[in-house]
């Protein structure tokens, strides 16, 4: 699926992740863990890897909920795997309760689009990307020449203020030290 499209952010990419539910014991695997998550990484330079891209490794013979909430979880996931598919037409409201299941629900659904439904709700997105791009950008830019302005006000008042120390006789010198302008600066007030 794409993420970005030309000329938006490479740093708007998201990590995309192979999930990968077994029913049988991963041969070699540690006997007490049940979750592997693996990387890619350059075979000669082991330090670089493509963090972006992870295969995880579900051992559900493995999986032993150690409390209540892990075997709630645990039945959710398993209804949403078993409930839920391409005739599915309203998920069961205890599935919609669930934060992470519920945005689960939201990726299937977006699957079962049509190219023209797909295409309309990429379109969609690309445009609040762009409006969130735009505003951040008009944020910064606000902000900078806000500062721009307070700098500006900031220099008048040290210079108004020069100007009234040096028409009540005070030297330049102090006049410059106090306020951190240039004698220059004071001489042409």
């Amino acid at each position: 699926m794409k993420q970005v499209g030309k000329a938006e952010l490479f740093t708007l990419i998201q990590p995309v992740f192979s999930l990968n539910l077994l029913n049988e014991k991963m041969q070699g695997e540690k006997p007490d863990e049940f979750y592997h998550d693996y990387a890619i990484l350059n075979v000669d330079h082991p330090e670089c890897s493509l963090d972006y891209l992870r295969f995880v490794f579900v051992e559900l013979p493995k999986f032993k909920p150690r409390n209540i909430m892990e075997k709630k979880m645990a039945v959710l996931w398993l209804r949403f795997l078993t409930e839920i598919n391409e005739d599915t037409v309203e998920a069961p409201q205890e599935l919609l309760e669930n934060a992470e299941i519920s945005k689960a629900l939201g990726i299937v659904e977006k699957s079962a689009m049509n190219e023209s439904q797909l295409y309309e709700y990429e379109m969609f997105w690309d445009e609040v990307n762009r409006a969130q791009v735009l505003k951040e950008s008009n944020y910064n830019r606000g902000r900078e020449e806000g500062r721009e302005e307070e700098r500006e006000r900031a220099r008048k008042e040290k210079l108004d203020s020069a100007r009234s120390l040096k028409e009540n006789g005070v030297p330049t010198d102090i006049i410059a030290k106090s306020l951190g302008l240039t004698a220059e600066e004071i001489a042409v007030l």
